[in-house]
């Protein structure tokens, strides 16, 4: 998944609605405008032109798309307007595309003031233009072009960006662990083990209290060997104690005691994507993500053509906390990915839970947010079979 290209082929359905002269207007979202160019511009023509139609608040944004599409400095044009005067919007558009022909316009972005009035500028300019918008809930181009029924394009993948132009977007730079750490151990704990080790990390790494023991005495934790864990035992390779270990692994004690803890199932749920990854179509992927110079974090998240999936993880069975971490993910699928984005949470949550269940967890949330199909909850039982789960996930509607 390290060398991602455009589905060419696909792309060439779309040929019939390019323009060359294409008007963009720019919301708080830039994803869709990186789309629309993509399958709507023509770059390859010498008077290819694109206008990002944007206010003095999404002005950067604009910046970034021109940056992150490799636009030539004199294939664009930034035309700022204020936002809710309609006067404003119609005049500024009209007098840059006063005289040009073969225009298309993607009112998917901006807000809906924008949107009328770029419309209206537009049609009077070339009444012939080609007129469109994504349908985030269906994946779809939606074509309205004069005399002409209104057209529905299935988008699928062809479209392809990469999870860190995704961040370039917002003008964020972003760290992010890499590989994947010991998948075959975590493999191992993922397969019906998970809830013994989680028990043996309380009562050893924390004494089952609230707090990590001190570094000293993390040192001196001795690692499990006897049944239920005896298949661990290959992997502490020759290491009698937690202290040991780290300096094997080349850790430090307490970030090697978060991972035992918990952080080993972000691994395991991206190792889980992987396993399903060419029969979905993921084409991307990246863990322990932080940005925004560290202040936010995504735990796992892979892209299947633009459509974004995050997985947020934790070890928690307890609702308060399984929705704390659903909702953290959905604020910053939501800001990457937009309104395409999927969020999941994995979690300990049982369905023998009388009030915390997955379904349970599941409901309330999409009642509380007025959202539905948006999120999936992956409790402990589902995490033997995650990687069939999350197929179910990827290839959902």
């Amino acid at each position: 998944m390290n060398e991602i290209k455009i589905n060419e082929d696909e792309l060439k359905g779309f040929d019939e609605y390019r323009s060359e002269n294409l008007v963009l207007l720019v919301g708080t979202n830039p994803l869709p405008n990186y789309v629309a160019y993509h399958l709507l511009s023509m770059p390859s023509s010498p008077k290819s032109h694109i206008f990002f139609v944007c206010t003095k608040t999404t002005d950067t944004i604009a910046d970034n798309l021109i940056n992150v599409l490799k636009i030539g400095h004199d294939k664009w044009t930034k035309i700022q307007v204020n936002e809710s005067n309609g006067k404003d919007i119609y005049s500024k558009i009209s007098d840059k595309l006063k005289g040009k022909q073969k225009i298309g316009l993607n009112y998917t972005g901006g807000t809906k003031t924008m949107a009328v009035h770029a419309y209206r500028a537009v049609e009077a300019v070339d009444p012939d233009s080609v007129f469109s918008y994504l349908d985030a809930r269906r994946l779809e181009l939606v074509i309205d072009k004069k005399d002409c029924l209104t057209k529905r394009v299935p988008i699928n993948t062809s479209v392809k960006p990469k999870i860190k132009e995704l961040f370039q977007l917002h003008g964020y730079s972003v760290n992010s662990n890499g590989h994947i750490f010991m998948p075959e151990m975590c493999k191992i704990l993922g397969n019906n083990l998970y809830e013994d080790f989680s028990k043996w990390c309380k009562e050893n790494l924390r004494a089952n209290s609230p707090k990590m023991l001190n570094k000293p005495k993390l040192r001196n934790v001795i690692l499990p060997v006897n049944p239920p864990f005896e298949d661990l035992v290959i992997f502490w390779d020759g290491c009698s104690t937690l202290g040991e270990l780290a300096n094997k692994w080349n850790k430090k004690v307490d970030d090697l005691a978060k991972w035992l803890e918990g952080k080993w199932l972000e691994d395991y749920t991206l190792l889980s994507f992987q396993q399903v990854s060419d029969e979905c179509d993921i084409h991307d992927s990246i863990l322990g993500a932080q940005f925004n110079n560290n202040k936010f974090e995504l735990d796992v998240a892979v892209l299947k053509g633009y459509e974004l999936f995050v997985a947020s993880c934790t070890t928690a069975d307890k609702k308060g906390l399984v929705k704390q971490k659903l909702f953290e993910a959905y604020v910053r699928g939501q800001q990457l990915g937009g309104d395409e984005a999927k969020i999941g949470v994995v979690c300990f949550a049982s369905e023998t839970s009388s009030d915390a269940s997955p379904e349970i967890i599941l409901k309330e949330i999409e009642e509380e947010w007025y959202l539905e199909n948006k999120f999936r909850v992956f409790g402990a039982e589902q995490i033997p079979e995650l990687s069939l789960r999350l197929k179910e996930w990827l290839n959902s509607k």
